[in-house]
């Protein structure tokens, strides 16, 4: 078998793999599991301020972080209020709205490969000299992806911030 294929064939096989595991956790009550969020929410706002550090050499892309932030609160802000709670013998679950999941699931992966598609497209094109520092520069800082990035960081830093709050209270509440 080609080696390339082989290497095509195992990354597929991991992102199917990956859906899979967002997709089940996207629907259905989840057990709320505080260091996780907060790991999670650390990893994603350490990635987003190195986005836009990253964003300082091409400014236009700031209009899409933006853009990005506004998306993901829009959505943060309806998922808050259709989350509900479970408490159950070994502490609470919650239930996103899978709608919401599933939305931001396939922005995603539809930008990817729609990156991917136009990366697959300019493999073997003749470009003029000095163009591939361009092209790798417009990959980098592409502003499309970087408001989708910058909704998905939003929307899973407000979400896990509510789900915080929200636990606590409901903690004190609970005899």
């Amino acid at each position: 078998m080609n080696t390339h294929l082989t290497s095509i064939v195992v990354v597929a096989l991991l992102v199917g793999l990956g859906l899979y595991r967002r997709m089940q956790r996207t629907i259905g009550f989840q057990k709320f599991v505080r260091r996780r969020m907060v790991t999670r929410m650390v990893m994603l706002s350490v990635i987003g301020v190195m986005m836009v550090a990253i964003g300082f050499t091409h400014p236009m892309v700031y209009l899409y972080d933006a853009l990005g932030v506004a998306l993901g609160g829009v959505l943060a802000y309806y998922a808050m209020r259709t989350t509900s709670f479970d408490r159950r013998d070994d502490g609470w679950y919650y239930r996103p709205h899978p709608w919401i999941g599933i939305v931001l699931l396939i922005l995603l992966v539809a930008r990817v490969a729609w990156r991917l598609y136009g990366l697959d497209t300019a493999v073997g094109t003749p470009t003029g000299p000095g163009a591939g520092a361009s092209e790798q520069a417009t990959y980098l800082h592409e502003p499309l992806t970087a408001g989708v990035f910058f909704a998905l960081i939003t929307y899973y830093v407000a979400y896990y911030t509510f789900l915080l709050r929200r636990e606590r209270h409901l903690e004190q509440e609970t005899p």
